[in-house]
């Protein structure tokens, strides 16, 4: 701290203490003596404190500062360096919030800032040319207004239920947009929204081309299936050939079961499920019945099972849907793992009411690379044994759609060389 404005205080006050001495030494008043050079000093300070203030009201200008000397004139000085200091800070952020703004307009996804009662705060020129939003003319309206569509209003009450909301483009018919809430800051929320039409056309065309194809190939692989059945059926038929027609008859069959299991992807993916559809599934009495035949069959003495299930569990769903989930993983437990594998079988209601159907092997267990792709069309682990066991690559995709239908989840965990779990996640709504 610099000394000189404090010795110029210390002149003040040691002047004070001289007035005090000089008066009561002449006048004899000492109660006098004292109080006029202390109002004296008071009042001064008073004025730099008055002189100060109007300084601060009027905005800190450089020209209005009040002349003033000692340790007044110091603090005048930090003030106006702090208030420049801050007047640049502000026009750094300001600079900075401007060209944080262009970026975000110039986006081609539309940005939307709602308030706590879903309320536009602000939104860019993305949000004009996807929604139909204006930035000046919808600020403070209720998106749910703009936007008129009960299922988005119920998107907006519950967000967390499904990851995006596609709806058609209130401004152009032929977009799809896809629509995203991200909570943010005091109970905010950050909407966006993208074109997916591109992607929304090539997945119909897929499913198309697919279901078409399918459709297609059935024909002609029956006939190919029918005239292999005959061949192999001739008494006079060579030797040489009962090898390539026992494998011919083979591969035809496991064409046909792909052909069924794309077909069946297909509709599962062209197809929407409301709450209530389906009929009621005794869902214990299934996963019994599942298992005990797979015992007397597939599993045969290879494979053994434990049942830890709980009675009279009852959903709502498509029967044949949640039965091809229960055989889908009961049989995969089965034929890819070693003879000797143990595979437990629970089934389970948790605290909130939701239904756990849980099949875990301790064969081989599954390599952490390959869980997140389980669930994809054709994805193998090891596609020699699945080819060799008979598997179409399409199982755990089909009832991953189902779980997803239904409103459910498919969990998969392994720890190589201990164990490889599937679990499938009914909600508590299915329950009946």
């Amino acid at each position: 701290m610099n000394s000189t404005p404090w010795e110029a205080e210390r002149w003040r006050l040691g002047l004070t203490l001289v007035l005090i001495a000089v008066i009561g030494l002449l006048s004899g008043h000492w109660l006098l003596a004292v109080s006029l050079p202390l109002l004296g000093y008071s009042l001064w300070n008073l004025y730099q404190l008055y002189c100060l203030e109007r300084w601060l009201a009027s905005g800190v200008k450089p020209g209005k500062a009040p002349e003033a000397g000692g340790i007044w004139a110091v603090i005048v000085q930090h003030i106006y360096r702090r208030e420049v200091a801050s007047k640049k800070r502000k026009k750094r952020y300001k600079d900075m919030l401007v060209r944080v703004n262009a970026a975000i307009d110039a986006l081609p996804d539309a940005a939307v800032v709602l308030n706590s009662r879903n309320e536009i705060e602000w939104s860019n020129d993305g949000a004009q040319l996807l929604l139909g939003i204006n930035k000046r003319r919808d600020a403070g309206s209720y998106i749910g207004n703009l936007l008129r569509l009960p299922e988005f209003r119920e998107y907006l009450d519950n967000p967390g239920a499904t990851r995006d909301f596609e709806l058609q483009s209130p401004i152009d018919g032929n977009r799809v947009v896809a629509i995203n809430l991200t909570p943010f800051g005091k109970k905010q929320s950050l909407m966006t929204a993208r074109d997916v039409s591109q992607r929304v056309e090539l997945t119909r065309v897929r499913k198309a081309f697919i279901a078409n194809a399918s459709h297609e190939l059935r024909t002609p692989l029956t006939v190919i299936a029918g005239y292999l059945e005959i061949l192999q059926s001739d008494p006079d038929l060579p030797e040489a050939l009962v090898g390539p027609l026992q494998s011919a008859r083979e591969q035809a069959s496991r064409m046909e079961s792909i052909i069924a299991d794309l077909l069946t992807l297909s509709r599962l993916e062209s197809s929407h499920l409301n709450d209530g559809d389906g009929d009621d599934v005794a869902l214990s009495d299934l996963i019994r019945r599942i298992v005990g035949d797979l015992q007397t069959t597939v599993a045969g003495d290879t494979h053994s099972f434990t049942l830890d299930i709980v009675d009279e569990v009852c959903i709502r769903a498509i029967h044949m849907e949640i039965e091809g989930v229960v055989l889908n993983l009961c049989r995969n437990a089965i034929l890819h793992t070693p003879p000797g594998t143990r595979v437990d079988v629970r089934l389970s209601l948790d605290q909130d009411g939701n239904v756990h159907f849980v099949v875990r092997d301790n064969g081989e267990g599954i390599p952490e690379e390959h869980l997140h792709r389980l669930t994809e069309r054709f994805y193998r682990v090891d596609a020699g044994r699945s080819r060799a066991v008979g598997g179409t690559g399409l199982g755990l995709a089909i009832t991953r759609h189902v779980m997803e239908r239904c409103g459910g989840d498919l969990r998969i965990s392994s720890t190589p060389g201990e164990y490889a779990q599937f679990e499938a996640v009914f909600p508590r709504k299915l329950v009946c």
